[in-house]
């Protein structure tokens, strides 16, 4: 796509001649810069523009027909412009080795202002993640759940502030779960 671009490009600028060659140059490469499909803008914007670059993707979404895809679009924009803070990091109280088919150990104690650090093995051959799957009253799933499902050499890093047990299992392989209890 990029390669495709710079060739149409070229070309444009030389049609257009030297002095028209740098509107055109925005304007062709000004649509995929706000679509958000080359993995390049979401890491690149300022927060001075980040505003401007969210209302525009949202009007984007906006203007798809089907309301199921409409929903999801604007879901993942405000996903992707949200500036929510990380966790607060405590203590490390316990290390967990996500293994090939387990965790280990896969039942853990713990005080509420302590944390867990998963470990990916370095011998695994498949891809894991941690998911939380239950926990208590008040506790966001999305903030004890991994970015991706890597399968070696990946830290995570949670610290758990509300007392209660919580369920975790990887996703890819269902009987792969583990169980913290967090306590005052």
């Amino acid at each position: 796509m990029r390669r495709q671009l710079l060739t149409l490009t070229a070309t444009v600028a030389l049609a257009v001649g030297s002095a028209g060659a740098t509107a055109a140059v925005a304007e062709v490469s000004h649509p995929q810069a706000g679509s958000g499909t080359s993995g390049e803008s979401g890491t690149s914007i300022s927060s001075s523009t980040r505003g401007k670059a969210e209302k525009r993707a949202i009007r984007k979404c906006r203007k798809i027909k089907k309301r199921p895809r409409r929903r999801s679009c604007v879901k993942r924009v405000k996903r992707k412009f949200s500036s929510r803070p990380a966790p607060s990091q405590g203590p490390v109280a316990a290390t967990v080795d996500v293994r090939d088919k387990y965790f280990s150990p896969d039942v853990v104690s713990i005080r509420k202002g302590e944390a867990i650090l998963w470990v990916w093995s370095p011998l695994n051959k498949d891809a894991h993640n941690v998911n939380l799957v239950d926990g208590p009253p008040g506790v966001k799933r999305i903030d004890f759940g991994t970015p991706s499902s890597p399968s070696l050499g990946f830290e995570f890093k949670r610290t758990f502030t509300v007392p209660g047990t919580y369920s975790f299992v990887c996703s890819i392989h269902y009987n792969m779960t583990m169980r913290v209890e967090v306590s005052k």
